[in-house]
């Protein structure tokens, strides 16, 4: 899903990125270091290498781009815009994986584990820059608390599926 007006480089550099969020939104954090990195991609470690020097340098571009993502299913120009997005954004396979992210990774050290804590605080710093920390201290925890409410009830009626077949 690159522009061609990019250079190959560029290309090169998103499709890298594009396989991190993968990884993440996926589930799949104990892949994110540099070897299995350039292996889903089909490249070398040093072409991995010339486009990012090290998995710091990648995962701030990815933090960054995970950001974006999330940031962009919602509408800061009120609270109750923020928490009305919010809840539509779940039907949203991408939003939902993010949330996931968030929640999940809340629970291990691990990189996906940084990744969620710098991209939480940089949507937090977001909604408080735009609607206030009352915003943050009060609406983000009761969405995170709605997010698993829905996330549990769609695992339980799932679960109850595969049970009745």
């Amino acid at each position: 899903m690159t522009p061609a007006n990019l250079s190959p480089q560029q290309q090169l550099k998103e499709r890298i990125l594009d396989q991190v969020l993968a990884f993440l939104l996926e589930g799949d954090w104990q892949q994110i270091e540099m070897k299995n990195i350039a292996s889903q991609c089909g490249i070398s470690d040093a072409e991995l290498n010339d486009c990012f020097p090290n998995l710091q340098s990648i995962t701030s571009a990815v933090n960054s781009r995970l950001t974006q993502n999330f940031i962009q299913h919602l509408d800061l120009s009120s609270r109750e815009s923020l928490r009305l997005t919010w809840l539509d954004s779940l039907e949203s396979p991408r939003f939902r994986a993010i949330v996931h992210l968030f929640i999940d990774a809340s629970q291990q050290k691990s990189v996906a584990w940084r990744l969620a804590n710098v991209g939480w605080n940089q949507f937090t710093n977001h909604v408080a820059s735009h609607l206030g920390y009352q915003a943050v201290n009060q609406d983000l925890p009761w969405l995170l608390g709605k997010s698993m409410l829905k996330f549990i009830n769609q695992r339980g009626r799932t679960s109850l599926k595969s049970v009745d077949s």
